[in-house]
């Protein structure tokens, strides 16, 4: 029994080294089918030196190659080389060229044979390339930033307002703009972001852009975010001439603004003052402008840089009495005082039933003389209204011209004597 194994395995071994003698000694000549083998084209740069570029698929060869089929086993479809020059393209089309089949230094050129191929020419199809600049857009998706914040999108930085794109006409007439999308909607401080951008026609469209090259890969975006307050208006107002805050009609408008600012800015400002007005000086009805001034690094998001301030007296009469009721007092020791003016016209304003009541007599005049000095000059008067008419009160201003000197003394002439 043992001697048969052995027999049988004899005769196994014998059978493959005499297989082994037919195919590499007595029959070593091969075939064997080698797939999609990527056409290798020369001279690219040239199409690109002539405004062209190719938009078809790379193309691929399958061959069917006979040799030895040591040499044959050495081959795949990554060292054989199919290659094809574009040099003579020159202008856009399809093309069909020629190939040739190289193959690694370790084979000879003749050891190996091409049996068939899957086509004689290859195809290729050409564009011409065009170049140009687009312009960034940001979108914001609907969003926004939330409530009590701004975001200043007037002002947003880009790292690159334009973008330079080049790809095949075909595509490039419908690229028109670079689209970043920006979410604001948890944006609470300043946004320094980097986004990727898409290409898209003018309708902000995505582009299929597989084929379309640029040297930006992303736009950096810089929005600043700042809180946002409501403030008051507010005016200094001083009563005087019978008008006071409650019995005048004072409207400022608008009445508040929007402000923006760091929270350190906004945490205190609760009002903005307009200015300063006396009653006293305002004798009628008045339309008054006034710039809205706001502290540094806050700003006005209203877009209403000026207020408007309406001034009206409705329940007040005004009422003008010449008056000659003109007094000094406070005139220094040593000197006279000798009044110019012998009457004003002085204009009091108060509640009507008090304005009508008046006389002249309840006004007078006096005009303090303190520190002045000799000569000729124009004094402020006073003008004081009588007690009972407590919601009375003059106003504009008054002068009064007056000499100030030493007084003059007559000399007498002594008497004669009796002889």
């Amino acid at each position: 029994m043992k001697n048969k194994i052995l027999s049988i395995l004899l005769s196994a071994v014998i059978a493959f080294a005499l297989w082994v003698y037919v195919i590499t000694v007595i029959s070593p000549e091969s075939e064997k089918t080698y797939y999609n083998i990527p056409v290798v084209l020369q001279n690219i740069d040239t199409l690109d030196q002539r405004g062209l570029m190719i938009v078809s698929e790379n193309p691929v060869v399958t061959l069917a190659l006979k040799g030895n089929r040591t040499d044959l086993n050495l081959l795949n479809e990554s060292n054989i080389n199919v290659l094809s020059n574009v040099v003579n393209i020159r202008e856009p089309g399809t093309h069909n060229l020629t190939y040739s089949v190289a193959y690694p230094g370790n084979i000879a050129d003749n050891a190996v044979t091409v049996q068939s191929t899957s086509t004689d020419l290859i195809t290729i199809k050409v564009e011409n390339k065009i170049s140009k600049n687009i312009p960034v857009e940001i979108d914001y998706g609907g969003t926004s930033v939330p409530t009590g914040f701004i975001a200043d999108k007037e002002n947003v930085q880009l790292s690159h307002t334009t973008i330079p794109v080049s790809g095949p006409e075909s595509v490039m007439r419908n690229v028109e703009k670079a689209v970043i999308r920006v979410d604001l909607s948890q944006a609470r401080e300043l946004l320094i972001e980097e986004c990727i951008y898409t290409l898209c026609d003018g309708e902000g469209n995505p582009v299929d852009a597989e084929m379309v090259t640029t040297e930006v890969e992303k736009v950096t975006v810089t929005l600043k975010i700042q809180r946002m307050k409501e403030i008051k208006l507010t005016l200094n107002v001083t009563d005087g001439g019978g008008a006071t805050r409650k019995n005048s009609s004072i409207n400022i408008n608008p009445k508040t603004i929007w402000v923006s600012g760091s929270d350190k800015d906004l945490e205190e400002l609760e009002t903005v003052e307009l200015g300063s007005i006396n009653l006293a000086e305002i004798l009628s009805d008045q339309d008054l402008s006034y710039e809205i001034k706001l502290p540094e690094g806050v700003t006005n998001e209203t877009a209403v840089t000026e207020a408007k301030v309406e001034i009206k007296f409705p329940q007040l009469q005004k009422k003008t009495f010449r008056i000659t009721n003109i007094t000094p007092v406070n005139v220094p020791e040593g000197l006279e005082v000798d009044v110019i003016t012998e009457a004003l016209d002085v204009t009091v304003r108060g509640p009507i039933s008090d304005v009508e009541a008046m006389q002249e007599t309840d006004i007078s005049i006096t005009v303090d003389f303190s520190g002045a000095q000799i000569g000729a000059a124009t004094m402020k008067a006073q003008v004081t209204i009588n007690s009972k008419y407590k919601d009375v009160g003059a106003i504009d201003t008054y002068q009064v011209s007056a000499t100030l000197q030493e007084p003059v003394i007559e000399e007498t002439e002594p008497a004669t004597q009796s002889e």
